[in-house]
């Protein structure tokens, strides 16, 4: 989609100009999904220089939890036993407590998690396709997206440039101009690049700017949210170890305590109407409210408060993901916005930037075309208006509550008839509704539709989709299925880390070698993995022949190929090169619910917390 060239800002005085080789990308915004894109496109040998407004990485704790599929391109990446290394321990169980508030002895209910180490047993054991390579990830962003800097700081690809504010982007022929103040030196600089991506966030300047409208809007309340370190397990542990505690109040849901660190780390959320003069509560207060819940506040011994801010959680997604003629990009929170709720916000901007990554890569690397650029909002955009409708769907399972506590919500706590029968209707309901951190049919069941993956025959059934689980397929466009082969390996680790062609060979030729030829002649990067005698995994993958793409989606599948035409017909596809047919662009179980609507521009100011910018 094409949008008029406009600026940031007011016309600024640049000092200096600097133009960046044809080989190196422009990043805007320094946060994980910029830090991660650049880490990507270092793994593809592309260089990058980022630009990030602060001086440091983000104190705001943020995201807590780095998915499974997450997990799944950081092994990929080489990077996920590093990430691991700074979380919360494996043995540690992911427990979400549903309380009245810690004045009572026991929750009301919980959706038990297991343990890093438990859920990698599972997947070891169960080996059906089932479930991801990598279990989640507990891990704070301010942790997080310190180690990735550090990460990024050691890489000679990567140029980092922190303390730089973006004010304007346009048009400059064939290229883009990035204007940037330095907030030390207050030198106005202008970038020159082919290729800008646009990793700034909620309040992004480059998509504001650029005049890419949201769809979707604010919720009706907002959060104050205070980050602390407190000692005080004994209060803090009463009704036992958790990861999440949601307290229920009179009229809904009250707030929420996360334990970051499994040590003294800790984030309050306290839910307020839109017209609560929040700076009228301490933070202290503020924290003593959510532990209390229908119990009064209740007071823990604080050692220290971090920061804290307010927000209003929202759920939109950019209108268009690219600008300027396919030369500018957004990915992250810049893209979409999700409600906390399901975690999707930062692990939708990690599959952004893998999935962006590997395209410009491929590109700038001269084996991938145009279409590659335009599959990326062809692919992206849908799934994250599938999580953003999902946040929301998990939301509402708590804002229910308020209407099963009705007529008299204080008999929670009472030992009556009447209170065990209102915890009962409770526990009820979310042990019906437990999807928010287990629907892997939205972390990783979604199918891309764009022109790159060439389609089945019609006559074959589109395979079913569900939010709650994952169906293995090798459907093309969707991910391949995670299986661990005979010599205990996992088939993934077998990919290339460009394309892959899996061979579950026959008694007769299969015609492999014509792709083969093909990517050579046209100089794609093509592994070759022959698989004899896995009985398993052909069960499971159901195809001979099945061509991966590098983010591990399958572009192409097939019994047979007959002869050199019709493989240089599907590489020219999977690379950009062939326009296929796009017979719908809407990812699995996205069906135009109403979530999403469009806004004005009043959304992209009202009730912005620091932790948003």
């Amino acid at each position: 989609m094409l949008l008029p060239n406009l600026s940031l800002g007011k016309a600024v005085v640049v000092e200096k100009t600097e133009t960046l080789s044809s080989d190196t990308v422009l990043i805007v915004g320094g946060g994980p999904v910029g830090l991660l894109l650049a880490t990507v496109l270092a793994f593809y040998g592309v260089k990058t220089v980022l630009l990030e407004r602060n001086q440091t990485t983000t104190k705001w704790p943020k995201m807590d939890l780095t998915n499974a599929r997450s997990m799944e391109i950081f092994r990929k990446l080489g990077l996920a036993e590093g990430l691991r290394e700074q979380g919360v321990p494996s043995n540690i169980p992911y427990t979400v407590l549903i309380s009245s508030g810690l004045s009572r002895e026991k929750a009301i209910t919980q959706w038990l998690h297991p343990s890093v180490d438990e859920y990698r047993k599972q997947i070891r054991t169960q080996n059906d396709g089932t479930l991801p390579l990598e279990p989640y990830q507990r891990i704070s962003q301010s942790i997080f997206e310190a180690w990735l800097k550090k990460s990024c700081d050691a890489n000679p690809l990567i140029d980092l440039r922190y303390g730089n504010k973006v004010e304007t982007v346009q048009s400059d022929g064939e290229d883009v101009k990035v204007t940037a103040v330095n907030s030390q030196t207050g030198k106005k600089v202008d970038f020159i690049s082919r290729y800008v991506a646009g990793c700034d966030g909620g309040s992004s300047k480059v998509r504001t700017g650029l005049g890419i409208p949201l769809d979707g809007g604010p919720t009706p309340g907002y959060v104050l949210l205070v980050h602390f370190k407190s000692k005080d397990l004994a209060r803090l542990q009463k009704q036992g170890q958790f990861w999440h505690i949601f307290v229920v109040k009179e009229g809904g849901m009250g707030g929420a305590i996360i334990a970051q660190d499994e040590v003294d780390t800790w984030t309050t959320h306290l839910f307020l109407p839109l017209d609560a003069d929040h700076e009228s509560i301490s933070s202290e207060e503020a924290v003593y409210r959510v532990l209390g819940g229908m119990g009064g506040r209740y007071e823990i011994k604080i050692d220290e408060i971090i920061v804290r801010s307010t927000y209003r959680p929202n759920v939109a997604v950019s209108r268009s993901y690219s600008a300027l003629n396919g030369r500018v990009f957004l990915a992250g929170d810049s893209a979409h916005q999700n409600i906390p709720t399901g975690g999707y916000g930062m692990n939708m901007g990690i599959g952004d930037a893998y999935d962006l990554g590997w395209k410009l890569s491929a590109v700038i690397n001269g084996h991938g075309k145009r279409g590659l650029l335009d599959s990326y909002e062809l692919e992206r955009r849908p799934v994250a208006s599938l999580t953003v409708e999902h946040s929301k769907i998990h939301n509402d399972v708590h804002g229910a509550v308020g209407k099963l506590m009705l007529p008299d919500a204080t008999v929670i706590d009472h030992d009556s008839k009447e209170g065990k029968a209102l915890r009962d209707i409770i526990n009820q309901h979310y042990q019906e509704h437990d999807g928010e951190n287990r629907d892997l049919g939205i972390e990783m069941g979604f199918h891309y539709k764009s022109p790159i993956n060439i389609p089945d025959d019609d006559s074959l059934p589109v395979p079913m989709w569900t939010a709650s689980r994952y169906i293995p397929s090798t459907w093309p466009g969707v991910r391949a299925p995670h299986v661990f082969l005979n010599d205990g390996t996992a088939i993934f680790d077998h990919f290339g880390k460009d394309y892959t062609l899996i061979e579950f060979p026959s008694t007769i030729d299969l015609g492999s070698k014509h792709i083969m030829d093909a990517a050579k002649e046209n100089r794609v990067p093509l592994k070759h993995v022959l698989l004899p005698g896995e009985d398993n995994a052909f069960r499971i993958w159901g195809r001979h022949l099945i061509l991966i793409r590098p983010d591990g989606h399958v572009a192409w599948r097939s019994d047979s190929i007959q002869d050199s035409t019709s493989a240089k017909k599907i590489l020219d596809t999977i690379v950009g090169t062939e326009n296929g047919e796009v017979k719908e662009k809407l990812a699995f179980g996205v069906s135009g619910s109403g979530v999403i609507s469009t806004q004005s521009k009043e959304f992209f100011l009202e009730k912005m917390g620091d932790l948003q910018k």
